[in-house]
């Protein structure tokens, strides 16, 4: 069997040991995020205006009055949103980042998926709460421009979200900030048919919102993510999870999946990229930290978010540790072009972003 290589840029260069013939390198210094303090919550994609080894990202919030340190919401001050959009191309210098525009408004933790003529974007949540709009953007090397196109049925954010064919599908999520319970929907959007708008398919057995959902031989797998329910003051809180659903659009049917996640993980790289036969479940939150805190039991200092990298096979549900990113995050897109695989900024401790472009080199 050919071996295969994974090159990650990365702040250190230390060169990680070989797992089940992946190896693990550091490599070039990472790219860096227009927005010096980092965003969560990003939209990234390709799309057919900027090339084959460029591609979009847009949106995001982050909380750059933060004191250094803060652990409370007085300490984080406001959370901030975004509308940037901007192109990451890939030159002889390596990835090169500038603002190409706007969005309409701004956005974080939305659905996205690369179309013909841009990148699709369906709700997320700004300051005004969460949203029900969906628009189109595109850009042609000289200018962005943005379409309207159907609203969602309801308002969603931290949704799940997958592409089979020209069927685009939001799965999950959270209608409103302070619900306290999670949506068990799903969505479709025929990208062929778009003035059709959305229509609804069989429900998500479970509600859930920040798990991620890749595709493999047209069956969409979601995974992770958590569950809320309301606390004894009428508050929402989470229950971390692990367990894997498919989704077969011929029949429109869900089914549990082959094996279940090493670790509860909310807010993996999303979508999960697919490679070969495998999805790699890149990062996310393990929820230690948070589950202590319910008992009053959080250590002093937040570890951080997970810094591992799993391969699932879902033929036979068998996972594999391949390797670590050189800083955990949570909650940050990733966009597969070619044998590479870059995670978008995202959040490294509550509240705390990192500017970085990560690759991840498959060889």
């Amino acid at each position: 069997m050919k071996t295969m290589r994974t090159l990650i840029s990365g702040a250190r260069r230390s060169i990680l040991p070989a797992v089940m013939g992946l190896c693990l390198a550091g490599a070039e210094e990472p790219a860096m995020l227009h927005d010096p303090v980092g965003r969560a919550g990003m939209v990234a994609s390709g799309s057919p205006g900027v090339g084959p080894d460029s591609f979009l990202v847009a949106g995001g919030a982050n909380f750059p009055s933060a004191k250094p340190g803060a652990k409370t919401p007085e300490e984080r001050g406001a959370k901030v949103y975004y509308a940037e959009v901007a192109l990451v191309k890939k030159d002889e210098n390596g990835l090169q980042v500038r603002v190409v525009g706007e969005l309409p408004r701004p956005v974080a933790y939305a659905a996205f998926t690369r179309t013909d003529r841009g990148v699709l974007i369906a709700g997320g949540c700004n300051d005004q709460g969460h949203l029900t709009k969906v628009t189109r953007t595109e850009y042609d090397g000289k200018r962005l421009s943005t379409e309207v196109l159907p609203e969602l049925p309801r308002s969603i954010a931290n949704a799940a979200f997958a592409r089979v064919g020209h069927q685009f599908y939001v799965i999950g999520g959270q209608e409103k900030p302070d619900s306290t319970t999670c949506l068990n929907s799903c969505y479709v959007l025929n990208l062929d048919d778009i003035n059709a708008g959305w229509k609804e398919v069989a429900s998500l057995p479970e509600g859930r919102m920040l798990a991620a959902a890749g595709v493999l031989n047209d069956v969409i797998y979601v995974m992770g993510g958590c569950s809320l329910h309301a606390d004894e003051q009428g508050q929402a809180e989470r229950t971390y999870l692990k367990d894997i659903w498919c989704y077969d659009p011929v029949s429109n049917t869900w089914a549990k999946a082959a094996g279940e996640m090493p670790e509860p993980l909310v807010g993996m790289a999303n979508p999960l990229p697919a490679v070969g036969r495998k999805l790699y479940v890149i990062g996310g939150d393990p929820g230690d930290y948070y589950r202590a805190s319910l008992q009053g039991k959080a250590p002093a200092q937040h570890p951080g978010q997970s810094r591992a990298i799993y391969t699932y096979t879902p033929s036979t549900g068998a996972w594999v540790k391949v390797g670590e990113m050189p800083e955990g995050i949570a909650t940050f897109p990733a966009v597969v072009i070619g044998d590479s695989i870059y995670t978008v900024s995202g959040e490294i401790f509550p509240g705390v972003r990192t500017p970085r472009i990560h690759t991840i080199t498959l060889q």
